[in-house]
C-alpha cells in the first residue's frame, strides 16, 4: 500500500457492558465486549505470511481471530490483546466491563481496544481484498464518530469531553497474527459522545438509511398488531408527546423521557444495574452447584441460557429466572416516580436494549399492569422493542446522529 495512502471511515461506537455494538461506514458489527492480555507471547502460533491461504481466511473471519497490540496516549493499559470471540475461547482470564462495580465506561480501556481493534482489521481486510498481499502498515483516517455513555456518567461535569479525549488520538495498533506485523495507524479526527437511552428514541424516530425521512420498518409491528393501528412509524413517535424509554443494558438501566426530539428536563437517570448483574448472579449460583463449569463469563453463560430447549439451556435460563426480581423491582418503581412527575400525561412506553426480551419473558403482563392501574382514563401504549432489534435501538440512533453530524 501506498505510504502516503489513507482510508477514510465514519464511525458509530455503541460500547456496551455486554457487547460491542458498531457500524463502521455503514457496515454493522456486534461482537463480546472481552479482551484477554497476552502475557504469553511465544505460545501463540503466527500464520506465515507466505501462507495465502491461511492469511486470506484469517482475515475473511477477523472477528474470530483479532489479536493486537495497542500503543495509544488514550489507552490507560497499553499492551497486546486478544479482543472478542477468541478471548471468549482462551483459558486465560476474560477482562470485561464490571457490573458489579461503579466504575464507569468512560474510565474503562475495554470500549477503546475492542473500537482499535475493529477499524485495524476492516482496514487491513480492505486493503488485502485490493492487494493481495500482507502491507507493512496503513494509515486510517477516521473523519468523524459518534458513541455514547449512560447517562448518569454523562451528567458528570467534564465526563463527556474527557470521553471523547481518549479517543482524539493517533493509535498505533499491530496487528499480530501473522509473521509479518501489519502497522495500523488510526487518527480519530472528531467525536461526539450522547447519553444512552435518549440516543435511542432518535433511532426510533429517524430512518438511518436516508436522512431527513422517518423510520417506519417492522420494528414497530408488534404495536401495530397489539393495539389496532393501521399506521406508526418515526414521525408517530416523534408526535407523540412524552415518549418513557427504558433502556435495559448489561450494567446499566437508563430511563429518558422525550418529547418529539427533546429530553424532558430533569427526567433523564440510569441505574448501575441491569441483567449482567443478574447473569453474575446466576453464574455464582450455577457455580455453586456445578463446579465443573469453572469460571464461565457473562457473555458464554447467556450464550448458553439463550441457545434453545435442550436440557442444558434449561437449567440454565432457571437460575436466571430466580434472578429476575432484582431487575423488575428496579424498573416498576422508577416508572412509578416518572409518572407521577409527568402528572401521567405520556404517549408512549418504550423498553429496548440488550435485555429487553429477556425482561419481556419475565415481567411483560405485570408491567402492563403496572401501567394500567396508573392510568385511569386511558394507559399508554407499550413498546418492547423484540430481539432483532432490542440489541441495536441506540446504534441506530448513533448512526443517525452520524449521517446529521
Amino acid at each position: 500500500m501506498d505510504k502516503n495512502k489513507q482510508l477514510h471511515f465514519i464511525c458509530a461506537h455503541d460500547g456496551g457492558n455486554g457487547y460491542m455494538k458498531d457500524a463502521i461506514n455503514h457496515e454493522r458489527t456486534i461482537f463480546p465486549s472481552v479482551i484477554v492480555p497476552v502475557l504469553n507471547q511465544g505460545l501463540i502460533n503466527k500464520i506465515d505470511e507466505k501462507n495465502s491461504t491461511g492469511v486470506a481466511k484469517t482475515i475473511d473471519d477477523y472477528l474470530n481471530h483479532m489479536d493486537i497490540k495497542v500503543e495509544s496516549n488514550g489507552v490507560i493499559k497499553n499492551g497486546r490483546y486478544l479482543v472478542g470471540n477468541v478471548a471468549n475461547t482462551t483459558s486465560d482470564p476474560v477482562e470485561s466491563f464490571n457490573v458489579n462495580s461503579n466504575e464507569g465506561k468512560a474510565t474503562s480501556d475495554i470500549s477503546i481496544i475492542c473500537l482499535l481493534a475493529l477499524i485495524s482489521y476492516k482496514a487491513l481486510k480492505n486493503v488485502y481484498q485490493g492487494e493481495k498481499q500482507l502491507p507493512d502498515s496503513i494509515n486510517v483516517v477516521v473523519d468523524k464518530m459518534v458513541t455514547a455513555l449512560p447517562i448518569e456518567e454523562i451528567k458528570i461535569p467534564g465526563e463527556q469531553a474527557k470521553y471523547a479525549n481518549r479517543f482524539l488520538h493517533q493509535h498505533k495498533v499491530t496487528i499480530e497474527n501473522f509473521t509479518k506485523s501489519v502497522v495500523v495507524n488510526i487518527d480519530i479526527k472528531a467525536v461526539d459522545v450522547q447519553p444512552e437511552g435518549v440516543i435511542g428514541q432518535y433511532g426510533l424516530i429517524g430512518n438511518t438509511d436516508e436522512e431527513s425521512s422517518y423510520r417506519d420498518d417492522d420494528i414497530f409491528d408488534s404495536l401495530k398488531q397489539q393495539y389496532g393501528y393501521k399506521e406508526f412509524n418515526g414521525e408517530t413517535v416523534e408526535k407523540i408527546g412524552n415518549v418513557i424509554s427504558i433502556d435495559i443494558g448489561d450494567g446499566t438501566i437508563d430511563f429518558s423521557v422525550l418529547n418529539g426530539a427533546s429530553p424532558v428536563p430533569r427526567l433523564n437517570s440510569s441505574v448501575l444495574t441491569g441483567v449482567g448483574n443478574v447473569v453474575e448472579n446466576a453464574v455464582n449460583a450455577l457455580h455453586q452447584k456445578y463446579p465443573m463449569y469453572g469460571q464461565i463469563n457473562r457473555q458464554a453463560f447467556m450464550d448458553i441460557a439463550m441457545r434453545g430447549d435442550d436440557k442444558e439451556s434449561k437449567a440454565f435460563s432457571a437460575f436466571l429466572d430466580n434472578q429476575m426480581a432484582i431487575i423488575e423491582n428496579l424498573i416498576q418503581e422508577k416508572t412509578k416516580a416518572i409518572y407521577a412527575k409527568l402528572n401521567n400525561q405520556v404517549g408512549l412506553i418504550v423498553v429496548s436494549g440488550g435485555g429487553a426480551p429477556l425482561v419481556k419473558k419475565h415481567y411483560e403482563k405485570e408491567f402492563s399492569k403496572l401501567i394500567d392501574a396508573m392510568s385511569p382514563f386511558g394507559a399508554a401504549p407499550i413498546l418492547w422493542i423484540n430481539s432483532k432489534h432490542a440489541q441495536t435501538l441506540n446504534l441506530d440512533g448513533l448512526e443517525f446522529r452520524l449521517n446529521n453530524m
